[in-house]
C-alpha cells in the first residue's frame, strides 16, 4: 500500500486524504483490463445481448403458438346450462322440459382445453422480424466498433500517462540543474565573478523550475486517475506504466504500406449498412400490411361437472383468412414514414463513407507529418542538450556569460519537453490510423 502525501507550498507534507494502491501496468495489460471493465463497452454489449435476444424473439411468427386452458364456471344461464351439456353430454328426456330449458338449475363446468393458432402467411409480420435481424445485427457492429474505440482509449490515455510520466522526470532534471546553477552563481556571487542580478535571474530559473515540476507532478497523477477510471479501477487504485516514453527518431521499416479502404469492412460502417438494411426491411413491410394473412386454428377440449373428470370432449379446426380493407389511413401515414426512413439511413450511410475517406487521408496525412516533426525535436533535442554542454563547459573556462549558460539551459528544457510531446503525438497518432484502418472480413471477426 503506498500512501500519496499532499505537499504545502513549504514543502511540509500535509495529511494525507486517502491512502493509495499502485500498480504497474504495461499496455498489452492495459488493453486487457478497459476490455473487461471499461462501462461503456459494458453498456455496449448488453445493448447487444438485448437487441439479438428481441431479433430471436420475433422469430416466434414462424411457428405455431399453443395455449393450454384450465377452469371453472357455474351459471344457470339458459345458453351457458344448455350449452354445457351438450359438450358434457348429460342430457336426459327431462332436460327438454320448456319448464326446465327456461329456469335450468346451476350448472358446473370444469374445462380443460388446448388450443393451437398458426399464421401460415402473414408476410407483415415475416419482414417485421427482418426489420428486427438487421437491427441486431447494427447493434452488434456498433458495439464491435466500441470495442475498438475502447482499445484505442486505452492506448491513448496509457500514452498520456507516459508523457506526463517523462515531462515530469524532464521538470525534476530541469529544478536540479536550476538549483545547481543557483548554487554555483551564489558561490561566484561570493567570489565576486557574478553580480547580484545573476544570482537573482538563476533564482528565478529555479522557481520557475519548481513550478513547472509541481504542475507536471499534478498532471501525471491526473493523467493515471484518468487511466483508472476509464478501466473501471477502484477509486483507491492509480496505474503506474511499466513502459517508459523514450525519445527515438522513427525507422523507415516502421512504415507500412497504405491499407486499402472498403467501406463495406469497417465495423462502423457495416452499423450504418445495417441500420440502412432494416429501413429498407422496415419499407417492405410497411408496404406489405395490405396483403391478407392466413392462419390455421384447432382446439381440443374436455368438460366435466366435477374438477378432473372426463363427461365429454369436443374438437375444433379450421382455416381463416384475415384481410385488413381500411385502418384509417394508418398504413399509409406507416409507409411514409418508413420511405423517410429510408432516405434518412441513406444518407447517412453514404455521408458516413465520405468522412471515413476523409478520415482515413487525415490520419494518413498527420502521421507523416508528425514523423517529420518528430525528427526535428529530437535532433533539436539533441542539439540543445550538447549545446547546453558546451556552455557550461564555455561557463566553467569564463569563455560565456552566465545570462548566456541559462538561455542554454532554458532552451534544452524546451527542446526535451517539445521533444516529448511530439513523440507521444507519433504514437497517438498511429493508434488513430489504425483505428480508422480496423477492416473486419467478416462477422466472426468482431
Amino acid at each position: 500500500m503506498t500512501l500519496l502525501p499532499v505537499v504545502a507550498p513549504d514543502g511540509q507534507a500535509l495529511p494525507a486524504q486517502e491512502a493509495v494502491r499502485e500498480r504497474p501496468l504495461s499496455l498489452e495489460t492495459t488493453i486487457s483490463e478497459a476490455l473487461a471493465g471499461n462501462a461503456d463497452l459494458r453498456v455496449a454489449a448488453a445493448r447487444s445481448d438485448m437487441a439479438e435476444a428481441a431479433a430471436d424473439g420475433g422469430a416466434a411468427i414462424y411457428w405455431p403458438r399453443l395455449d393450454f386452458e384450465s377452469g371453472f364456471v357455474r351459471s344457470n344461464d339458459p345458453v351457458f346450462a344448455f350449452g354445457t351439456q351438450l359438450r358434457q353430454g348429460t342430457f336426459t328426456q327431462a332436460d327438454f322440459d320448456p319448464q326446465t330449458l327456461n329456469n335450468p338449475d346451476p350448472t358446473n363446468d370444469w374445462v380443460n382445453r388446448i388450443a393451437l393458432r398458426w399464421k401460415v402467411f402473414s408476410p407483415g409480420d415475416w419482414t417485421a422480424r427482418g426489420v428486427a435481424s438487421r437491427e441486431a445485427e447494427a447493434v452488434r457492429w456498433s458495439a464491435a466498433r466500441t470495442r475498438e474505440a475502447t482499445v484505442l482509449q486505452a492506448e491513448v490515455l496509457y500514452l498520456e500517462v507516459q508523457r506526463t510520466a517523462a515531462q515530469q522526470r524532464a521538470a525534476q532534471a530541469a529544478e536540479a540543474a536550476a538549483g545547481a546553477n543557483r548554487d554555483v552563481f551564489a558561490r561566484r556571487v561570493d567570489q565576486g565573478l557574478l553580480t547580484r542580478a545573476d544570482l537573482l535571474q538563476a533564482e528565478a530559473d529555479h522557481s520557475f523550475a519548481v513550478a513547472r515540476r509541481v504542475d507536471q507532478e499534478r498532471l501525471a497523477t491526473n493523467a493515471r486517475r484518468n487511466l483508472a477510471i476509464f478501466l473501471g479501477w477502484d477509486a483507491s487504485e492509480l496505474p503506474v506504466p511499466t513502459d517508459t516514453l523514450r525519445l527515438s527518431p522513427p525507422k523507415a521499416s516502421d512504415m507500412k504500406a497504405a491499407t486499402p479502404f472498403d467501406p463495406a469492412a469497417r465495423a462502423d460502417l457495416r452499423t450504418l449498412s445495417a441500420a440502412r438494411e432494416a429501413a429498407n426491411a422496415d419499407a417492405r413491410r410497411a408496404g406489405q400490411s395490405y396483403l391478407p394473412e392466413v392462419g390455421v386454428f384447432a382446439s381440443y377440449g374436455i368438460h366435466g361437472a366435477d374438477a378432473f373428470t372426463n363427461d365429454g370432449d369436443n374438437w375444433t379446426v379450421g382455416v381463416g383468412l384475415k384481410w385488413n380493407i381500411f385502418s384509417g389511413f394508418r398504413r399509409s401515414n406507416d409507409k411514409q414514414r418508413s420511405d423517410a426512413a429510408l432516405v434518412l439511413a441513406d444518407t447517412r450511410y453514404e455521408t458516413a463513407v465520405r468522412q471515413a475517406r476523409a478520415e482515413l487521408d487525415e490520419a494518413r496525412a498527420g502521421v507523416a507529418a508528425v514523423r517529420q516533426a518528430l525528427e526535428a525535436s529530437i535532433a533539436g533535442d539533441r542539439a540543445a542538450e550538447a549545446g547546453s554542454e558546451l556552455m557550461r563547459r564555455r561557463f566553467e573556462e569564463g569563455l560565456a556569460t552566465a545570462s548566456d549558460l541559462l538561455q542554454a539551459e532554458s532552451r534544452r528544457a524546451r527542446a526535451e519537453s517539445h521533444a516529448i510531446d511530439t513523440q507521444a503525438g507519433y504514437h497517438m497518432t498511429e493508434a488513430r490510423l489504425r483505428f480508422v484502418t480496423t477492416l473486419h472480413a467478416n462477422g466472426n471477426d468482431q
